[in-house]
């Protein structure tokens, strides 16, 4: 199998175990009697390492090595599991921890994947990736729900841990991709790749959708419980969007080989707009999952489109810096959307989240436009 191939198998079973805790964390902190605005807040804890280590993240890809990180964080994300089986605090810091892996996993294994892919088919593999990706977290998620009501949250955890320990010495076979390091100081190749106008479109709208879907991540699920749905219901809302989304993106990188990657990324936040708009309209199944279908076409469209909007605007020496920005932007999203909707859904309910959404979305798509008018 090809070092291409093998990156491929490991981000899906890193992602699938994410996609676990995506219907479960919430109703567990609940269930740990934490009130709304305190959810939100603990959800964040993951966004929040992100934030914290993605900087190291980018600079040790580009000036110590690109798997080296990559293997930290999956060992970093296979310890979140075990974490979760202890009492409150062991919790808080297990969400932490499974946001340091996601910061050192996801910049890591993107700029070895840009590295050895082929300069004619970076939308093809990255598409893959990406479906892949979709497709773990697909898999975690209706997974999660439906083991929720069988096991319990501890079950649903422990098999967190066990589905990305054995990947870790395989990740640790693939050849070292770095060809030179970079010099200089830590944040220097940050402040190069922020220069690149193709990077800072990508970043700003992976961090607003990012913001939005965690709202949804963190509260649609409460809103589904109180309206007397149970958790398989969650799960399946999640898995059907996500299988959306993983259908969408093989195709989106193939189109984004032939056309302009900023203009298939517009297309993808449109659908997405519409998706949420429709999705405010009816958010009780089976309805809503019209809402979620324009949702989970926009999601597959935009996320390869983004990607391969960054590999083919920035130079392969800043490569690491730049993927660390741009999945940084999933973090600084997924920080600031849960705390402040919290505090929202704390006074006027869970269905706060719907106008909420929509105007995150939209703004998000109108600032988009703004900075990247000169590459449409």
């Amino acid at each position: 199998m090809g070092p291409i191939a093998r990156l491929h198998l490991a981000t899906f079973f890193f992602f699938l175990a994410y996609g676990l805790t995506v219907p479960v964390l919430p109703l567990y902190l609940k269930a740990l009697g934490l009130a709304p605005e305190w959810i939100g807040w603990a959800v964040a804890l993951m966004p929040l390492a992100g934030l914290l280590l993605r900087p190291w993240g980018g600079w040790a890809a580009d000036a110590w090595s690109r798997k080296g990180p990559a293997l930290l964080g999956l060992l970093a994300s296979t310890l979140a599991g075990l974490f979760y089986l202890g009492p409150l605090p062991a919790v808080l810091a297990g969400r932490f921890l499974q946001g340091v892996g996601m910061a050192l996993f996801a910049p890591s294994t993107l700029a070895q994947t840009s590295d050895l892919a082929p300069a004619d088919a970076v939308g093809r593999v990255m598409g893959t990736r990406n479906l892949l990706i979709g497709l773990g977290v697909m898999l975690g998620t209706a997974l999660g729900g439906a083991l929720l009501d069988l096991v319990g949250p501890r079950g649903v955890f422990l098999l967190l841990a066990l589905v990305q320990a054995p990947w870790i010495p395989w990740l640790n076979g693939l050849p070292e991709t770095l060809e030179a390091r970079q010099a200089g100081r830590w944040w220097q190749g940050f402040a190069e790749a922020l220069t690149i106008a193709g990077v800072r479109a990508a970043t700003w709208a992976n961090t607003g959708f990012a913001a939005v879907f965690s709202v949804l991540q963190a509260f649609y699920p409460l809103f589904l419980v109180h309206h007397g749905l149970p958790a398989s219901w969650v799960g399946a809302f999640f898995g059907y969007y996500s299988l959306v989304s993983v259908l969408a993106r093989l195709p989106a990188g193939i189109l984004v080989d032939r056309k302009n990657p900023y203009r298939v990324a517009l297309w993808g936040f449109t659908l997405a707009n519409l998706g949420l708009l429709l999705l405010w309209r009816w958010p009780l199944p089976l309805p809503a999952f019209v809402g979620g279908t324009l949702m989970g076409l926009g999601a597959g469209v935009y996320l390869p489109a983004n990607i391969v909007a960054v590999t083919k605007a920035t130079p392969s020496r800043l490569r690491g810096s730049a993927f660390s920005l741009f999945t940084a932007s999933w973090d600084a999203g997924g920080l600031v959307g849960p705390p402040l909707a919290g505090l929202l859904v704390g006074r006027a309910g869970e269905g706060a989240i719907f106008p909420l959404t929509v105007a995150g979305a939209l703004l998000t798509t109108l600032v988009y436009l703004r900075i990247a008018r000169r590459v449409l």
